[in-house]
């Protein structure tokens, strides 16, 4: 009788899609702004960020190879293992016994109908290639609010620096996440219009846990001081924030800008920066939405992300109503963002990872 077998699916790589629902844009304090083409960044298949399933390369269906041993494959949606055999029945096939003498004529019909059954030899499995895992590399930075009432926030920053990493991480891991690079910078900012030499204090990219200890060093010599009339420099850190030099590397990449101010933002004018800074400026408000919404600027279009803890008010609602990937965190005018506890800024970051 002719054994009659399936042939054998070609190998192909499976990507889980927990992400494929569309989510919106612009979210409320809490949510993650989602992803707005319902893709992870840099993900033309949709596979979500930081929650890839990792799916054996070898055989998708958990089929076996001819008449050899059955071979367990993972299975991405239950998180169980799959038992294949020849037969399909999930039992463990017995290798024949080797015997004397040539070999039993092939089978054209199983020939035809398996190719691969001619081209494993008995006694011997077909090697399955390995399976690769993804990357995710993450970039944070922080716009800084330093003028005088934003001590309570600074602090909260100040005595968690070296634990920050770690606290991310944890985050990140609770919500079934992982991240292989973690990046942190900071663009400290006052009010160009009263504090001309010190206005805006930036520093590089800190690769996390490695370098810890300098961005502690660094964010420790922050000063909350200055500031004259209430409206800040702060859209002119979000100018240099987006122009970052973000990372190229990893899989899966994600850019994560969030402010922290308890004023209003004072209109873009290059007027009042220095000329070293007013070319890397954009001149009004029109301009630097471009600048974000530029699918082909530094940004992914989907895996950049806006956090804002910053009160309602000229700069920070027209950006929460007109930019997209954006998450406001309406805060009180004056406060110094005292009702904003580190828990929360951490859970906003794993959020939006």
């Amino acid at each position: 009788m002719t054994d009659q077998r399936t042939p054998e699916p070609s190998p192909e790589t499976g990507l889980s899609s927990d992400d494929a629902a569309t989510e919106p844009t612009t979210a409320t304090a809490g949510t993650d702004p989602g992803h707005p083409a319902g893709t992870a960044p840099d993900d033309p298949a949709g596979t979500d960020f930081g929650d890839v399933a990792r799916t054996d390369l070898g055989d998708p269906t958990g089929t076996a190879v001819a008449d050899q041993p059955s071979v367990g494959v993972a299975d991405p949606a239950s998180g169980t293992s799959s038992e294949g055999s020849g037969d399909g029945a999930g039992s463990d096939a017995t290798p024949p016994p080797l015997t004397q003498g040539p070999p039993p004529a092939a089978d054209p019909g199983t020939a035809a109908t398996n190719p691969a059954a001619s081209a494993a030899p008995a006694g011997r499995s077909m090697a399955t290639p390995a399976a690769r895992s993804l990357s995710y590399a993450v970039d944070i930075v922080f716009c800084i609010d330093v003028t005088g009432s934003m001590n309570p926030v600074l602090d909260a920053v100040k005595t968690n620096a070296l634990r920050f990493y770690d606290d991310v991480q944890t985050n990140l891991t609770d919500k079934g996440k992982h991240v292989d690079q973690l990046r942190v910078r900071v663009v400290a900012f006052r009010d160009f219009s009263v504090n001309t030499d010190n206005a805006l204090i930036e520093s590089a990219f800190f690769g996390l846990p490695a370098e810890q200890i300098f961005f502690d060093q660094f964010v420790n010599g922050l000063v909350a001081e200055g500031g004259g009339d209430a409206p800040e420099s702060g859209l002119e850190a979000v100018a240099l924030a987006i122009t970052s030099p973000w990372t190229s590397a990893g899989d899966r990449r994600r850019q994560v800008i969030v402010v922290w101010t308890d004023q209003p933002a004072h209109p873009l004018d290059r007027s009042v920066l220095p000329p070293d800074l007013a070319g890397s400026v954009p001149a009004d408000f029109d301009a630097l939405t471009d600048l974000w919404e530029d699918a082909q600027g530094l940004l992914g279009p989907s895996s950049k992300r806006l956090i804002l803890f910053a009160p309602d008010g000229p700069g920070w609602s027209d950006i929460s109503a007109n930019w997209e990937n954006v998450v406001h965190h309406p805060s009180q005018a004056g406060g110094g963002l005292s009702e904003v506890d580190y828990g929360t800024i951490i859970d906003s970051i794993g959020n939006s990872v």
